[in-house]
């Protein structure tokens, strides 16, 4: 099972800093912090259902989070 965890962030990791690279070079730096947060939290997420955590309803704490940011968003 940590075989599966550790192939699963390493491949999130290598697919994150190439998408996240290539929106630098197109100047959008903004999209790009946001794509690297939400696959941050995706992968800490995967990995505790890889290993079969039983996680909470995450709907509360995603619309904390996630709320301002595209209030943000919105206002530009």
């Amino acid at each position: 099972m940590i075989v599966q965890i550790v192939g699963y962030v390493c491949l999130l990791v290598v697919w994150s800093f190439v998408r996240i690279r290539s929106m630098l070079s197109m100047h959008k730096s903004k999209e790009a912090a946001v794509f690297g947060v939400i696959i941050g939290v995706s992968s800490i997420t995967g990995s505790l259902l890889i290993a079969r955590v039983d996680i909470p309803s995450m709907v509360v704490p995603f619309k904390i989070i996630f709320e301002p940011i595209g209030r943000m968003l919105l206002k530009q």
